[in-house]
């Protein structure tokens, strides 16, 4: 029979094992482990789709003082149209041979066309769900008027340059529109900034919004809360990561295997 002490370290051992696994699944958030969401296809605003942020998310409490935004690009989208100009004087009255709605493309060919006389036009159409009033895209700018002399048979390729997209970021103290900005960056082309002027104990929000190369903005991003704590204990900074409790808890459970085998060898012995 196994001693009275043994039985009250297995006995303490498993209730703390168990705590442990009741503590470390209760600590995981959840709502982290979420599919990303593809970018909307529509919007309700006439600017166009505002950025979706991805980093920090709302909520966020951060320990350190330096921190980086992340946000996910704002897509841009094109009209190409090719008409043939033997149908009619304008684009609109010609019989359209060719039609493509592109996003974040620069190009695109027809089908293989008969001999003729063809015109091309591409329009940007505006940031990914751009709409008018009617619910209608809005063109914006005509970016190539071409005319085409087919002597045979043959395929139109179109290209154009892109409309840049830059992002400007703004950080406010405490949740509110109408606190002033403490700081704000415009002409970003990249989807990422690191700021490291936070006050620790303070409250943040931050937003981003689209530029295009027009002057065209999109509608900013919903105002994400942050946190920058005081405390910088090691535990904090280790547990703010959620994966490493599930760490833990595997190296947990190869230890109580080993400790149930050398116990369950001791009851033997005895």
């Amino acid at each position: 029979m196994p001693s009275r002490t043994t039985i009250w370290f297995r006995d303490a051992f498993v209730m703390i094992f168990a705590i442990y696994v009741v503590v470390s699944i209760a600590m995981v958030p959840w709502s982290n482990l979420k599919i990303s969401q593809p970018s909307p296809t529509a919007c309700e605003w006439t600017e166009g789709c505002p950025p979706t942020t991805n980093f920090p998310e709302h909520n966020y409490h951060h320990y350190d003082d330096s921190l980086t935004f992340n946000w996910n690009s704002v897509p841009v989208t094109y009209v190409a149209i090719i008409g043939d100009s033997d149908s009619g004087d304008e684009l609109w009255e010609m019989d359209i041979v060719h039609r493509a709605n592109l996003t974040d493309s620069t190009s695109t060919t027809s089908p293989r066309l008969k001999i003729g006389n063809y015109t091309s036009e591409v329009y940007y159409t505006g940031m990914f769900g751009s709409v008018g009033e009617l619910g209608n895209p809005i063109i914006f700018r005509e970016l190539k008027n071409e005319t085409h002399q087919l002597d045979s048979s043959s395929k139109i390729t179109l290209d154009w340059n892109i409309v840049n997209v830059t992002y400007t970021l703004q950080i406010r103290e405490y949740k509110d529109t109408a606190v002033p900005i403490i700081h704000e960056v415009n002409n970003l082309s990249e989807t990422t900034y690191e700021y490291s002027n936070f006050v620790e104990g303070k409250e943040y929000s931050w937003s981003v919004f689209a530029v295009d190369g027009f002057g065209f903005t999109s509608e900013p991003s919903s105002q994400n809360d942050l946190r920058i704590g005081t405390t910088k204990f090691l535990a904090f900074m280790l547990f703010n990561e959620w994966e490493l409790p599930f760490l833990l808890l595997g190296i947990m459970m190869v230890i109580a295997l080993q400790a149930g085998v050398f116990l369950a060898r001791e009851e033997k012995d005895d």
